[in-house]
């Protein structure tokens, strides 16, 4: 599969009974299904604040409040299986589950350090591979089908029931052997109450069946797709036809898996639960303020600016630095980084009706360049456009929908701004 594939169909994500299949062409027409099922419980969120943006009307990915009656709440304890999967006509060669189990071993401590430990994710790996009486080819669909995806996570389940106990386990994660051609990508899956998998007494709702692209991302397509499981959007754009990754580049995994800055925007730790309201300076009004912001990847002190900026729209002010997930490269650029969050559009930028978005979106965050143009071009195409796009240096300055941001102070890796609203 060549780069440019990779980039545009490495993920998706089925959602209660409707496929949001990344970068379709400018031409497809949306799921036949329409909207997936609301679950009935009301939305759940930790956003209290006067920053919080309205919820949409859709059972899709966005950033709003997450209804968790659908979505798995990303917080305490939760426990995935990895299941490895043969088929009649597909059979795994020596030290591929043992490859697999080592490469996605990384992923829970991806977690702990983003949630600031309020998220224990646990993964158990099978210890055998679990054999499908059917062929590969006989899950053609699983991703652009709900029902496809779901025969798929059944029969997977039921070739390992008598060795599992499902009941232990949140998630299910399936992995085939690399000879299984079918399984291209990787999606996620989320059914409502209702439309899972049952075995040893529990409902099975959230999935995610691997395909090949995992050789190519590695262990962070676990916490991508695990976040979509968490209700978190795709930041990349699905039109074929745009810069697929114009709006965040590598600044959060929900967008560029492979981004050299990955850890997730102070923005979705805070629709997580992983930040509290008192860590979060929320704007409303007009006016000039400083805010003295610590470090994304360490624990305590405010770690946004929050500017409502009316209807669905804010304006986020964070500072990011080298930390554990944020590791220093030529492209990562340290420092305060503003960008916009709306709740108008949809994962991947796809409107309600489920139509990809137009060229240069909206999408539900665009970072704002400080330095258009000033493109990285040692880093990969993905992301050097928006390397150089944080502010570095006392006097930096970006302004974006009446929001002014001025780096004044550095003490320590600490970041004191100013923010005025116009």
């Amino acid at each position: 599969m060549s780069l440019s594939v990779r980039f545009r169909t490495a993920l998706a994500v089925v959602v209660a009974g409707v496929l949001l299949v990344p970068a379709m062409p400018a031409t497809a027409a949306p799921p036949a299904d329409g909207p997936p099922t609301a679950a009935t419980e009301p939305a759940r969120s930790t956003l209290v604040s006067p920053c919080q943006l309205p919820t949409p009307v859709t059972g899709w990915q966005h950033e709003g409040p997450t209804n968790y009656a659908t979505w798995l709440p990303p917080s305490g304890t939760v426990r995935g299986i990895v299941l490895f999967v043969d088929f009649t006509n597909a059979a795994p060669v020596s030290g591929e589950r043992a490859g697999r189990t080592s490469m996605f071993g990384a992923a829970p401590t991806f977690f702990a350090d983003s949630s600031y430990g309020a998220l224990n994710f646990q993964l158990t790996f099978d210890t055998a591979w679990r054999h499908i009486p059917q062929p590969h080819t006989a899950f053609a669909g699983y991703n652009t089908s709900f029902s496809a995806q779901r025969s798929y996570l059944a029969a997977a389940v039921a070739a390992a029931n008598s060795a599992i106990d499902f009941s232990l386990y949140q998630i299910v994660y399936v992995v085939p052997p690399k000879s299984a051609g079918t399984f291209t990508n990787s999606p996620a899956w989320v059914a409502a109450p209702g439309g899972g998998v049952t075995a040893d007494g529990v409902e099975l709702r959230h999935a995610v069946t691997f395909g090949q692209d995992v050789d190519y991302w590695g262990y962070k397509i676990l916490n991508h797709e695990t976040g979509h499981l968490f209700g978190l959007p795709d930041l990349y754009s699905y039109n074929n036809a745009d810069s697929i990754h114009r709006a965040v580049g590598g600044w959060d995994v929900m967008g560029l898996i492979s981004g050299a800055s990955p850890d997730l925007f102070a923005w979705h730790k805070w629709k997580a639960g992983w930040l509290a309201d008192s860590q979060i300076d929320c704007r409303t009004t007009t006016g000039s303020a400083p805010a003295t912001l610590t470090p994304l990847g360490t624990t305590g002190g405010t770690k946004a600016v929050v500017v409502h900026t009316g209807g669905n729209t804010a304006v986020v002010v964070e500072n990011r630095q080298v930390s554990t997930l944020d590791v220093a490269s030529g492209c990562f650029q340290a420092g305060v980084l503003v960008y916009r969050v709306t709740t108008s559009v949809f994962s991947g930028g796809a409107s309600s009706g489920g139509n990809v978005p137009p060229i240069g979106g909206p999408f539900p965050v665009e970072v704002v360049d400080r330095t258009p143009g000033s493109d990285v071009t040692s880093c990969s195409t993905a992301e050097k456009a928006l390397v150089n796009a944080t502010l570095t240096a006392i006097g930096h300055t970006v302004t974006y929908s009446g929001v002014t941001v001025e780096l004044t102070a550095t003490p320590g890796n600490d970041r004191t701004v100013s923010v005025t609203v116009v």
